[in-house]
């Protein structure tokens, strides 16, 4: 599509993601819809409509991104990561862990560093040292500091979405710039996700099963995640199709074009707008009543917008490949 520019398609995709984040919320206080559940729906429903809309490329392309491994190591890479991020919610807030998630440009830095032998520029390195040191004086804002389960399930899921998302701008089937096979190769990642989901659930229903009743709560917790509870519920099944063919589609479909335009370090780097995506978007939801009111602290955001700045200064130098 002629209108899909680099910096259309990752904003495109800061924005899905925003909605979607915001909108999940809203529902799962709502109805409290059970998180790995709620997911499984977004996905399947996502992966369904995506293939649909794609149906003529069946017949030439039919299940071919299946047989990748880059197809079912990006869509459970995602899940995987996705678990550590919704543990890192019960100690800190949704505004908090998206400036934290500055740190993923740095990280997608030195991984395709070592793995892609893409070397950084040295003007880069101020953008570098800017959000350490923000990142340092905010963290040690938290309760518990560095102690803070929140900062290691977060840099965790930071760094496994790095993984996936490299994965993703090297998938076989996202090397052409054809928008109609990136939307088919999407509904089957999405598919595969809901398989993997699925698979992780029964397994992790099973091991949780044979722990010892006082086995360490934040583990058990972690496992219980990947539990599909309440699957029978009609509302998670409404909205989840709703969400998920629209928002979470979007959000993956615009991931990959993303990588595929720009390069895995840019798309991260540009994660830094969710920040303020999800306050304006979470500000209106608190406005209509949609979601509790919250305290702003002036602090933590002057410190989360410098991090932002110094994503946003390197991601300047890496805006093409």
């Amino acid at each position: 599509m002629k209108f899909e520019t680099p910096f259309f398609v990752t904003l495109a995709c800061a924005f899905s993601w925003g909605i979607l984040t915001v909108l999940g919320r809203i529902l799962l206080l709502e109805y409290h819809f059970a998180p790995a559940t709620f997911t499984f729906i977004q996905m399947l429903s996502g992966g369904l409509a995506l293939v649909l809309i794609g149906r003529k490329r069946f017949s030439s392309i039919g299940f071919r991104p299946l047989k990748y491994f880059h197809t079912w190591a990006f869509g459970g890479l995602r899940i995987i990561s996705a678990s550590f991020y919704v543990g890192s919610l019960l100690y800190l807030s949704a505004a908090n862990l998206a400036f934290l998630g500055a740190s993923a440009v740095t990280m997608s830095v030195l991984y395709v560093w070592l793995t892609l032998k893409r070397k950084p520029q040295l003007i880069e390195l101020p953008g570098h040292i800017v959000i350490l040191i923000a990142l340092y004086f905010m963290i040690v804002q938290f309760d518990g500091q560095f102690n803070n389960p929140a900062v290691w399930l977060l840099f965790a899921s930071e760094i496994i979405i790095t993984i996936a998302i490299t994965i993703g701008e090297r998938h076989p089937m996202n090397q052409n710039n054809s928008s109609g096979d990136t939307l088919y190769l999407t509904g089957m990642i999405l598919l595969a996700s809901a398989t993997i989901l699925l698979i992780l659930s029964y397994f992790a229903s099973l091991f949780e099963a044979q722990l010892p009743d006082d086995f360490y709560p934040q583990i058990r917790s972690q496992i219980s995640r990947f539990a599909l509870e309440d699957i029978f519920n009609p509302y998670a099944w409404m909205f989840g199709f709703l969400t998920g063919a629209s928002f979470r589609a979007a959000a993956i479909y615009y991931s990959l074009r993303s990588v595929k335009l720009t390069s895995s370090e840019f798309y991260l780097g540009s994660m830094a707008l969710m920040p303020y995506i999800n306050l304006a978007f979470e500000y209106l939801a608190m406005k209509f009543g949609y979601l509790p009111l919250v305290g702003f602290n002036q602090t933590e955001f002057l410190l989360g917008t410098a991090a932002c700045a110094g994503s946003l200064y390197i991601i300047y130098f890496k805006r093409s490949k």
